[in-house]
This record gives C-alpha cells, sequence and structure tokens, in this order.
C-alpha cells in the first residue's frame, strides 16, 4: 500500500471518529449552551460530508 493510501485511510478512520464523538457530545445536549450545540452540528455536518465525498471518489462497487 503506497503512502497516499496510507494517508486517507488514516484520514478517514479519523473523521469517524470525530464522527462519533460529536454525535456522543450532542446527545448530552445538557452539557453545553445553544451556541455550542449549534456549532457541533454544523461541524458534524461539515465532517460527515467531506467523509461522503472521499467515499465515493474511492468508492470501486456498485450503486455508491
Amino acid at each position: 500500500m503506497n503512502f497516499t493510501m496510507m494517508m486517507m485511510d488514516t484520514q478517514t478512520s479519523r473523521a469517524r471518529r470525530v464522527i462519533k464523538m460529536l454525535e456522543r457530545m450532542i446527545k448530552k445536549d445538557y452539557l453545553y449552551s445553544d451556541e455550542e450545540l449549534k456549532f457541533m452540528k454544523s461541524q458534524l455536518r461539515v465532517v460527515k460530508e467531506e467523509l461522503d465525498s472521499v467515499d465515493a471518489k474511492n468508492s470501486k462497487g456498485f450503486g455508491k
């Protein structure tokens, strides 16, 4: 596996960890202010969109 594929893999795994963390944080909304929740939700949306675009670009299967 070449270096760029390794870097892409670590970036996508990091993005997935960030998504899981943000989703857990948003579930505990009583801990955060409205501004913080808006920021976390916007960041979650951005990370999901980026991950979807990377997955679509690298997809080699049917229907994606």
